[in-house]
């Protein structure tokens, strides 16, 4: 354990190094791209390597793909550091036990779409691995049941309890989704009970749905729970912003909690200052110079992957809607600076739209003066500048989630607790993909 903390603490620093010295870089919102010449920040040789490249031709070095185009080797030793250094996001093939996983009758041939139904494809992906990943460590722990937090409809623990026969508690803090789960069990067993004996139905293992608001880690440790739910394991698939480190530190805490297995996400609502913050969490980290900015935390959450792909093939004509936005900033601020970052609609690119039809389309439920259009006009002829410096960006947010994910392994590691980390989803289908696995041994 010795040597993974070693390990851990020497690649965060050297992250962190890396955040800090482009930290002018990560923090550049695309929206201000023309008000605050963002163009001009970027280092001369970036600029006149950068200025005539195709975003296809960035998209291609980032993936490793072949290409004839030539970078400075600053920046090409950014992007081969960014890799060397960031937490793998692909690669893992799903834990497999060598005992025999007890599955229930569910497992019916006729039953096998049962838990897709009315399952998104990015939600069913994760719901499917997640289940099995929960339900091994569930059997390695030796628990009999498992807590979900932001349970929402349902779908984790329906395939926990009903094809993976483990008792599952789901906490949800609005009452419409924890009805609508109730709903979707009761439609499951009314289907099932076509296929399966009266014997095998009441051999059935029911979720139980809970509706709770947590605020603070003293709700957990009063957490009424079911009789059947004694040694448990928490589990959270995209708890957002601070339950996930409010789950990890009831996991350090509590006896009763067995393991964990929770998945990050909206690391920009995370709270980063005062006594029980959620970034750091670690004792190391927080000795560190360890600062992340709202704007590095909210990139973070951003796919990679599925972005690159796009402009691989070339498909980066519906994100010129960023030079439109950055363009109407432009315009608003010369309106009226008072009118800076000021919340409009969001209007996706069609093939026909013009920069006027975006506008009035922004501004629909706005009133303000005629803008000029024609003086962002030579702007808007920019726009592969603003693709390109946002995915610059974008490149370096896997070192910034890197961080927050160690430091999280890292405050389980410093309680001697057995800590990993695994790329679990597919990265195209599901962006924030790691899962954080503590166990008590």
């Amino acid at each position: 354990m010795h040597s993974q903390v070693e390990t851990i603490e020497s690649t965060i620093d050297m992250c962190l190094k890396v955040i800090k010295m482009f930290e002018w870089l990560l923090d550049l919102y695309v929206l201000d791209f023309f008000v605050d010449n963002h163009w001009e920040k970027l280092p001369a040789t970036w600029q006149q390597s950068l200025e005539k490249l195709d975003p296809k031709d960035l998209g291609d070095i980032l993936s490793g793909n072949k290409t004839v185009h030539i970078l400075p080797l600053s920046l090409l030793a950014l992007f081969k550091t960014i890799k060397s250094l960031n937490i793998p996001r692909q690669g893992y093939n799903s834990i497999r036990s060598n005992k025999v996983i007890n599955k229930c009758s569910c497992d019916h041939p006729k039953l096998k779409n049962l838990f897709i139904k009315h399952v998104k494809l990015k939600k069913r992906h994760e719901a499917n691995t997640m289940a099995e990943f929960v339900s091994i460590y569930a059997r390695q722990s030796n628990c009999n049941a498992v807590v979900d937090f932001g349970s929402g409809l349902g779908h984790l623990i329906r395939i926990l309890s009903y094809k993976y026969n483990v008792h599952s508690v789901g906490i949800e803090m609005q009452t419409r989704l924890t009805e609508e789960a109730r709903k979707l069990d009761s439609e499951l067993e009314y289907t099932v009970k076509k296929y399966l004996t009266e014997e095998q139905m009441s051999n059935l293992i029911r979720p139980i749905h809970c509706n709770i608001t947590l605020s603070s880690i003293e709700q957990l440790r009063e957490l009424a729970l079911p009789v059947s739910v004694l040694n448990y394991g928490l589990i959270g698939l995209h708890p957002c912003g601070d339950l996930g480190p409010l789950l990890i530190k009831h996991f350090v805490n509590s006896n009763e909690v067995k393991f964990i297995c929770v998945v990050g996400c909206c690391y920009m609502k995370l709270s980063c200052k005062g006594e029980s913050c959620s970034y750091p969490m670690s004792r190391y980290v927080g000795g560190l110079d360890c600062g992340l900015s709202y704007i590095s935390r909210e990139i973070s959450c951003h796919a990679i992957e599925t972005y690159c792909e796009r402009l691989c093939r070339g498909e980066y004509n519906d994100l010129k809607v960023h030079a439109f936005r950055a363009a109407l900033e432009k315009l608003l601020v010369q309106l009226d600076p008072e009118l800076k970052h000021m919340p409009v609609r969001s209007v996706k690119h069609t093939n026909n739209m013009t920069f006027n039809s975006y506008c009035e389309a922004a501004l629909n439920q706005i009133s303000v003066q005629p803008l000029e259009y024609d003086s962002v006009k030579e702007d808007l002829g920019q726009w592969k500048k603003v693709v390109i410096l946002y995915t610059l960006r974008l490149a370096l947010a896997p070192l910034v989630e890197t961080v927050i994910l160690l430091d999280r392994v890292l405050f389980m590691l410093e309680n001697n607790i057995s800590c990993a980390i695994y790329p679990v989803f597919d990265p195209k289908i599901s962006p924030r993909n790691h899962i954080i696995v503590g166990r008590k041994l």
